[in-house]
């Protein structure tokens, strides 16, 4: 009975412990970071039956076998609310294979270069920069901090993105500034500590849910 006992705690630590619930993105998009399809698909079938827009990390799940039959549920629904995954060069073969094989109309990929599959929107952020906005996350920065961070250039927010999409362009993204308009050299601050790092990905995501928002209220 004692075995019993500390055998079911430990199954309980291990459910609650990889089991992430969705949060809050504001304006009704929310967020579901999957570290494990396989003990997540309970989780994961509930935010897809949701009336609201969702924003579906796949960046760094677990390359499982049973990953790829639990993620074709993403393909076995109905039209819905707009999806945004998240997708990374580690996002494993057989997710992948399954995003790219039957690709729907509210299902938009975003991602890093190099990300497969080819994300529809590419995010000018390296691989290693974009683990390290991962992780933070998981080590206690919160969410809203990760996607508040400036973009390339200030000017460039969810009104240009708009303009951007009216043009069809949904892979816009801030133009690189030119050596005229770049940050003028000034006196030498004082050292600080190294700022949050802010998730590029996750940022574009809710940028372009924002945008598409004005574009359907506009």
């Amino acid at each position: 009975m004692r075995h019993f006992l500390r055998l079911f705690t430990v199954i309980c630590l291990l459910s609650s412990a990889s089991a992430a619930e969705p949060a809050d993105l504001d304006q009704g998009l929310t967020y579901l970071r999957i570290n494990s399809l396989v003990k997540s698909a309970e989780i994961l079938t509930t935010a897809l039956n949701r009336t609201t827009p969702l924003v579906l990390d796949l960046r760094y799940t677990a390359d499982e076998p049973a990953a790829a039959d639990i993620l074709r549920a993403l393909n076995s629904h109905a039209a819905k609310p707009r999806l945004y995954v998240l997708v990374s060069p580690a996002t494993p073969v057989p997710v992948v294979g399954v995003i790219a094989s039957r690709p729907v109309r509210w299902l938009v990929t975003l991602g890093v270069t190099g990300s497969l599959p080819e994300p529809q929107v590419v995010v000018q952020q390296s691989a290693e920069a974009d683990r390290i906005a991962y992780n933070a996350l998981e080590t206690g920065t919160p969410l809203t901090q990760l996607v508040s961070g400036k973009i390339d250039k200030e000017r460039f927010d969810e009104a240009s993105l708009v303009q951007e999409f009216k043009n069809g362009n949904l892979n816009a993204h801030p133009p690189a500034l030119s050596q005229a308009e770049g940050p003028k050299p000034g006196p030498a601050k004082p050292a600080v500590s190294p700022a949050a790092p802010t998730d590029r990905v996750l940022q574009r995501a809710v940028h372009l849910h924002r945008a598409l928002q004005a574009l359907k209220h506009g």
